[in-house]
C-alpha cells in the first residue's frame, strides 16, 4: 500500500497521475451549499445543549464547591466556568465576596503561611476576570464597583526572601517584607497589570494596561507603565 502511495504522489505513470488529481479534489470538496441551513441549525442545538450542560455543571456542582472554599459569599454569585472548571487553590486563604460579584473558574488564589488568616476582602458588583492571581501572605482588599480585567496579578508580598540563602532553605517571606494591598471603589484594572505589595489605589482611579504598580495611586488618576507613572487626573 505505502509503494502505491508512493507512486501516486510521484505521479509515475499517466494512470497514476490521473489517481493523483482524482484523490486531490476528493480532498477539497465542499459540502453543497444548499445544505448550510440544515449544518446551522445543527450547530445552534449543539450550542444549546452544550450551554445548558455547562449552566447544570455550574449550578450544581461547581458554584457550590467555589462557594464553600469561601467565608462569606454574598447575593447573586456570577461564577463564570471555562474550560478550567475550578479555581486553582493554595494554602488557608480566607475570602470575604460581596453582592454581585463576577468570578471566573480560571482565576488562582494563593495563601503563603505567614499569618493565620491571610484574607481577600471584594466589595459589591465588582468584576473579577479570567486570568486572575491573587497571592496573599496577610491582606489585599478590592473595593466595590471595581473592573478587574483579564489576568491581573494583585500579591502583598515578593513570594520568597530576597535573601539568596533564605531562598534555599525554603523560608518564608519575612513580615516585615508583608504589605497589605488597598484597591477602593470604582478603580479600573487595565488586562495584564501587575499590583505589588504595599499599594493603595484611589477611588475612581484607572490602572492601564500591562503596567506594573509599585507605589500608591491618588483618587482619579490614570497611570500606566513600568513602573507605572502618572498619564493624567480624570
Amino acid at each position: 500500500m505505502e509503494k502505491l502511495k508512493s507512486k501516486i504522489r510521484r505521479r509515475e505513470t499517466p494512470f497514476y497521475a490521473f489517481l493523483y488529481k482524482v484523490a486531490f479534489r476528493t480532498m477539497r470538496l465542499n459540502m453543497p451549499g444548499f445544505l448550510m441551513p440544515v449544518y446551522r441549525a445543527i450547530g445552534a442545538f449543539r450550542q444549546i445543549i452544550i450551554d445548558l450542560l455547562r449552566r447544570m455543571a455550574t449550578f450544581f456542582y461547581y458554584e457550590p464547591m467555589f462557594r464553600g472554599r469561601c467565608r462569606t459569599v454574598g447575593k447573586s454569585l456570577n461564577y463564570v466556568k471555562v474550560r478550567q472548571g475550578f479555581p486553582y487553590f493554595h494554602g488557608n486563604i480566607h475570602i470575604f465576596l460581596g453582592d454581585n460579584v463576577t468570578v471566573h473558574s480560571r482565576s488562582s488564589f494563593s495563601a503563603a503561611s505567614v499569618f493565620e488568616q491571610p484574607s481577600l476582602h471584594v466589595g459589591d458588583k465588582t468584576y473579577l476576570g479570567p486570568g486572575l492571581s491573587i497571592g496573599i501572605a496577610k491582606r489585599i482588599s478590592i473595593g466595590s464597583c471595581c473592573y478587574i480585567a483579564s489576568n491581573v496579578t494583585i500579591s502583598d508580598n515578593d513570594g520568597h526572601p530576597l535573601d539568596p540563602l533564605s531562598r534555599a532553605k525554603g523560608d518564608p517571606v519575612d513580615k516585615k517584607n508583608i504589605l497589605p494591598v488597598q484597591i477602593r471603589n470604582n478603580v479600573w484594572i487595565g488586562e495584564g497589570a501587575i499590583i505589588l505589595k504595599g499599594v493603595s489605589i484611589g477611588e475612581g482611579s484607572v490602572v492601564a494596561a500591562r503596567s506594573v504598580v509599585v507605589r500608591d495611586v491618588e483618587p482619579h488618576f490614570v497611570v500606566a507603565g513600568n513602573p507605572a507613572k502618572v498619564i493624567k487626573r480624570i
